[in-house]
């Protein structure tokens, strides 16, 4: 159950085969509500495919039960009409169909723990790469990371090598 950001900026970056190595079956399910505000980031970002496009990802609907708890975790985000929108229907989303969320928004990552669900977050996607895609090539993990940067994503570090140091 992925939110935009990690959607956007991996294929901004180069490197939405991370994302569909990764995903169980190689699906990523993608709420309605981030495909809404992947298509606004589309708009900013050619390179960054509909969800359509991608075959490796797939559009899901919230059900009356997920969209009750995105709106309790609505009202603890706060924010405008549009805002966190994403984020909600992915805790909503991942807790009753029992995924794991994709997270990088800290106000988000709290609001999973307190559901106790599962997530992770971009650096743990890349370590997750490391392991098991790039079977620890350094290099490769570094490239990575680099690449994200670049499309201006915040990260822990500055640069790939930072990790390694």
């Amino acid at each position: 159950m992925m939110d935009t950001s990690t959607f956007t900026h991996f294929c901004r970056a180069g490197h939405s085969g991370v994302l569909e190595r990764l995903a169980p079956q190689g699906i990523v399910l993608v709420p309605r509500e981030v495909e809404v505000e992947i298509d606004k980031a589309r708009n900013l970002h050619p390179g960054v495919p509909s969800v359509d496009s991608a075959a490796w990802a797939e559009r899901i609907f919230m059900n009356d039960d997920e969209q009750w708890t995105a709106l309790h975790v609505k009202v603890v985000l706060g924010g405008g009409t549009g805002e966190h929108m994403g984020e909600c229907a992915v805790i909503a989303c991942a807790k009753h169909r029992g995924l794991v969320a994709v997270l990088d928004e800290r106000a988000a990552v709290e609001q999973a723990k307190l559901r106790h669900i599962p997530f992770i977050d971009t650096m743990r996607l890349v370590a997750q790469a490391h392991t098991e895609i790039f079977d620890r090539d350094q290099n490769q993990t570094i490239a990575l990371i680099d690449a994200l940067l670049a499309t201006d994503m915040r990260l822990p570090v500055r640069s790939g090598a930072e990790l390694f140091r």
